[in-house]
Parts: structure tokens; C-alpha cells; sequence
């Protein structure tokens, strides 16, 4: 008779949950992103409005070309988009060396006097040991040394005094 084994269930690892740490970082940068497009649609749709109406002021006759208009629209936002580029990427780099800043104190503040506590401590292990291998394991070797030469004497000696066969 052949016996059917149970199927085994697959081991199901217990999920790990993200960190405070990490679910404020997600927000941000949800959140960062949403306002990233948010401004990039509002810009698309100001240029569309403000070419569209440069355009129909073109054709009534009281701007100049249309072409003209609108290119000198594009080079205009061409322009926006670059500064708020620059002011994003200088209020990161400003984030940036926040971070970095924060994490000289913190290993200036918390791993210095770690690793001095931990410099202590070795040098407190190294101390014991040498005291403990002064005192207590170099006497104990010459002890047994000296009971090993002991046991040694007396088994030649009662060598001596048995009969040889």
C-alpha cells in the first residue's frame, strides 16, 4: 500500500516591518514626488496657456509673429525650469552636508567614547591575563614540573631496590 504523504505547507517568514526611520523616509519622498509633478503639470499647463494666448494675440494682429512668441515662451520657461533645478539641487546639497554634519557628532559623540570604553576594556583583559598567568599558571606549571620530577626520582629509585629478572 503506498501512503500518501501530507503536502507540506512552505514556510512563511513572518514579514519584517519597515523601521520608523524608513516609513518617514518613504513619505518624503512620496510626498516630494507628488509636489515634483504637481509643479511640472502646473508649469506644462502655464506654458500651454500663456503660448496658446501669445498665439491668438499673434493672429489679431497685436503681437508679433506667432513663432517668435512662442519660442521666446519656451526659452522663458526653458529659463524657470533651470533656476528651480538649481535652487532643488542647492536646498539638497544644504540637506546633504546636514546629514554629513550630523553624522560627524554623532561619531564624535557616541563611537569616540565607545572605542575608548572599549580601549579601556582591553586594557584591563590584557592586565588580568598577565597576572593571571604571573600568579596562578607559572606556578602551577612548576608545581607539576616538580611533582612530574618527584614522581620521576621515585619510580627510578624503586627501579634500584626491585630485583632484575
Amino acid at each position: 500500500m503506498e501512503e500518501r504523504q501530507a503536502p507540506t505547507e512552505p514556510v512563511v517568514e513572518a514579514e519584517q516591518l519597515p523601521s520608523a526611520a524608513e516609513v518617514r523616509t518613504r513619505r518624503s519622498l512620496i510626498i516630494g514626488g507628488i509636489v515634483a509633478l504637481l509643479l511640472f503639470v502646473g508649469m506644462v499647463t502655464l506654458l500651454v496657456y500663456l503660448s496658446t494666448r501669445a498665439y491668438q494675440a499673434a493672429l489679431q494682429g497685436v503681437s508679433p509673429d506667432p513663432g517668435e512668441v512662442v519660442v521666446s515662451l519656451l526659452r522663458d520657461a526653458a529659463i524657470i525650469l533651470v533656476a528651480f533645478e538649481a535652487m532643488v539641487i542647492g536646498t539638497l546639497l544644504a540637506v546633504l552636508t546636514f546629514q554629513v554634519w550630523r553624522l560627524v557628532v554623532l561619531l564624535q559623540d557616541e563611537i569616540k567614547p565607545m572605542l575608548e570604553s572599549l580601549n579601556d576594556t582591553v586594557g584591563t583583559v590584557r592586565g588580568t591575563a598577565q597576572f593571571v598567568s604571573q600568579n596562578v599558571v607559572s606556578p602551577t606549571i612548576q608545581a607539576a614540573g616538580f611533582l612530574a620530577g618527584l614522581r620521576r626520582v621515585a619510580k627510578e629509585v624503586l627501579d634500584l631496590f626491585r630485583p632484575s629478572s
